[in-house]
């Protein structure tokens, strides 16, 4: 479990955050959801020490996340961000990266190294386009890439930050078919997005972030009937009970 205890976390002089406590569990895919400017990126930073923390503390099965060292960080939380650069490099040698935090002074690839590498190509469709180089792929595909990255890393929690915003629908389906897949092999799951029907459809749990603090926390079915989601995104959900939508929730006044 990860655990957030009296975060307060900014840029320089202006501060973002101000979160009391917060959880996020193994096997569970976790959404952050929130307007533009309220912190929910900065969240993510924040834990894995991207953005500095004026106060609080972050615990990773009860060890202070301060304690480790960017190694063992990177064994623990792979972090996916909103944009990237595109590397001079093939999606295989990109996927490779995954693994770094996990090699010996060599640095060669073990078997078991090359099976994830197989197992996070496969998982992501992107096994037939390992030789492909970066910069010749769509952006969706490029998104893919780096997820297959983060998969490879084989770390006990996944920070995904917007990662469905290249992706075309059917992907973004694929996406979260995918994230499931991990969850119950028991991955933390932790994603920010601004899309709410599919964050409230496809997550176990849901955040709230507003003005940097967290203002709702549940499953989905509690959030959307208190009037703070309102509040907080300017906009309400309706469940339907149509087994045919994909998305199990809709926008509505």
């Amino acid at each position: 479990m990860i655990e957030i205890k009296g975060l307060k976390a900014g840029y320089e002089n202006h501060s973002v955050l101000d979160i009391e406590k917060l959880c996020f569990e193994e096997g569970k895919i976790s959404g952050i959801v929130g307007l533009n400017g309220s912190g929910k990126s900065t969240l993510l930073k924040a834990i894995i020490g991207l953005v500095k923390r004026n106060e609080g503390e972050v615990y990773i099965d009860e060890k202070n996340i301060s304690q480790f060292n960017h190694k063992a960080r990177a064994r623990e939380i792979a972090y996916l961000p909103q944009s990237f650069p595109v590397a001079a490099m093939d999606v295989e040698t990109l996927v490779n990266h995954g693994r770094y935090a996990h090699l010996g002074y060599s640095k060669v690839l073990s078997k078991k190294d090359r099976e994830l590498i197989d197992y996070a190509l496969n998982l992501t469709d992107l096994a037939d386009k390992k030789t492909k180089v970066l910069g010749s792929l769509s952006g969706g595909e490029r998104q893919r890439a780096y997820l297959a990255m983060v998969i490879a890393q084989d770390t006990k929690y996944l920070f995904l930050d917007e990662a469905t915003s290249s992706l075309d629908i059917k992907h973004q389906i694929e996406f979260y078919k995918v994230l499931s897949i991990l969850a119950n092999q028991g991955h933390g799951i932790i994603i920010t997005s601004h899309d709410l029907p599919q964050a409230f459809s496809f997550c176990d749990e849901i955040n709230v972030l507003f003005s940097g603090k967290v203002t709702l926390s549940g499953k989905a079915d509690d959030i959307i009937k208190s009037r703070k989601l309102k509040e907080a995104m300017g906009i309400n959900l309706k469940k339907t009970d149509d087994r045919d939508l994909l998305y199990k929730y809709g926008l509505c006044e």
